[in-house]
């Protein structure tokens, strides 16, 4: 006995309404929503007799609303071909993931299913895009009623609520798709494009194809688990650290080589800001061998990504992601030895659990005498020392934050005391940004500086010429090459190291 196929009608029109009679002038049981599916018991006076699963209530439509599938193994070649055409059309999120479910549960036992969880992942986080971006109309009814019929295929959303008066409230896909695609194996690495005897190759086979795809939907998986746009303001360092594993581990996954060069370039810098945040936390757990692995696996991945084929609107990120990985570049780099030997030295001595302190001593031995100090809980970088030909100034990185690093001038006055200032990336709240010293003048009357941070918004770069005592900027540029004094005093280990010359 052949078993029955279940007819399935996917309301395609908003709104719709489903009766309690065939007539149109019927009471009106409930109002559906683009993408709600129905199942179809009959056919009566020009109008679907139908069963609402969502609301386990009876009914009847109009043909003309819905758009009616078999939920067979037949149907699945359609079903998916459609989820294809619906993928990227904004708007129709909702009935994209319906056709999608509808799709995994027609399609046969043990077939992929990657490109439906990707298309789901893709329309899910689109939905909460746009819900997040919503402004108060009546269209918010709609764009609600939609995130409910995502919701009843199991689509789940995050809601994070404004911060502050005049905050957007947040809505977020939770990723459970994109997690299921990375866990798929991935598919063998696929060859390039080459010629034979001057001629392109042929045409790419179907599994071909399908193999490149599935390696794309892999890299937009990681690329979502990379960035979690409801993460909240402040976490807890043992959680963030988990978080930022998960980014390492999910991107690492997926080879960059092998995919199109804009999209792998996003891939490698999404990679270089979860390894240079590594850095970062592990030197502050004195990890430092650890540290410097991470930073300078950053630094390959920043410097693989070319900048000249990525996306325009991932240029911006490049921008981002280099002042990251610049904030955390001492942990590759190592301390520049000084032949001159001074009597006063910089030392780095613990106090309370996590604090450091920057002492400038006199003299050798058991009891040095301690001519200045101060002390921080950020990462103070040793290999970012350097001394100014005099001898009575030296600068020095330190980092409070994973994306914001200072710097620390150390000086000696009148009297042969030292005093310890601070130079920060800009005059804003911690955000993204660094300041690093490229040189002193001969008779140290000068400090060069590069100035790196965003605020409000915008990334600016300032290469300045500082009075030493003082630090009050004397010239500044937004190119050292304008600078004379870049040219003669910027030291050669700043020029070979440095990320602001890009």
């Amino acid at each position: 006995m052949t078993p029955a196929v279940l007819l399935v009608a996917l309301v395609a029109e908003d709104p719709a309404v489903l009766r309690n009679a065939p007539r149109d002038d019927a009471p009106a049981q409930a109002t559906l929503w683009r993408g709600d599916w129905l199942e179809v018991r009959g056919e009566t006076a020009g109008f679907l007799r139908v069963w609402d699963h969502r609301r386990e209530r009876p009914g009847y439509v109009r043909p003309t609303v819905v758009r009616v599938h078999r939920a067979d193994a037949a149907s699945a070649p359609e079903l998916g071909a459609v989820v294809r055409f619906l993928r990227d059309s904004t708007g129709n999120e909702s009935l994209g993931i319906a056709y999608a479910a509808l799709a995994l549960r027609a399609a046969p036992a043990g077939s992929d299913d990657g490109e439906l969880l990707a298309a789901i992942g893709t329309m899910a986080d689109r939905l909460a895009r746009r819900a997040s971006a919503r402004r108060a109309s009546g269209r918010d009814a709609t764009l609600a009623a939609h995130v409910q019929v995502a919701e009843s295929y199991g689509v789940k959303f995050r809601v994070v609520e404004a911060a502050a008066p005049g905050d957007p409230t947040r809505v977020c896909y939770d990723g459970e798709a994109w997690e299921r695609v990375l866990a798929t194996p991935s598919a063998a690495p696929l060859d390039k494009p080459g010629t034979l005897g001057g001629f392109p190759d042929p045409p790419a086979t179907d599994s071909a194809r399908q193999a490149e795809l599935r390696l794309r939907d892999r890299a937009r998986a990681a690329l979502f688990l990379a960035v979690d746009r409801c993460r909240a303001p402040l976490i807890a360092p043992a959680v963030e650290r988990v978080e930022n594993d998960r980014r390492v581990q999910a991107l690492g996954s997926v080879d960059a080589a092998a995919l199109p060069a804009a999209l792998g370039g996003r891939v490698r810098l999404r990679r270089a800001e979860a390894l240079a945040w590594r850095a970062f936390d592990q030197a502050r757990q004195g990890r430092l061998d650890d540290a410097a692995r991470a930073e300078t696996e950053a630094v390959r991945e920043l410097a693989l990504a070319d900048r000249g084929v990525l996306a325009p609107e991932d240029v911006a990120l490049a921008d981002d992601v280099t002042v990251r990985v610049a904030a955390s570049r001492w942990a590759a780099e190592h301390p520049v030895g000084d032949a001159r030997n001074r009597p006063i030295a910089v030392v780095l001595a613990p106090r309370a659990p996590g604090e450091t302190c920057v002492r400038v001593v006199e003299g050798a031995g058991a009891k040095p005498r301690t001519l200045g100090e101060r002390c921080t809980y950020g990462v103070v970088w040793g290999s970012a020392l350097r001394w100014a030909p005099s001898g009575a100034a030296a600068t020095i990185a330190v980092q409070p934050l994973p994306a914001w690093t200072e710097l620390w001038v150390l000086r000696r006055g009148a009297d042969a005391s030292w005093t310890i200032d601070t130079l920060a990336p800009a005059t804003t709240e911690p955000e993204v940004g660094y300041v690093e010293a490229a040189g002193f003048s001969p008779d140290a009357a000068r400090l060069l500086v590069v100035r790196e941070a965003r605020a409000g918004g915008r990334l600016t770069r300032r290469f300045q010429v500082l009075s030493a005592p003082t630090l009050a900027v004397e010239k500044q540029a937004g190119r050292p090459d304008v600078l004379l004094a870049f040219k003669r005093w910027s030291a050669p280990s700043w020029r070979a190291a440095t990320l602001a010359l890009r």
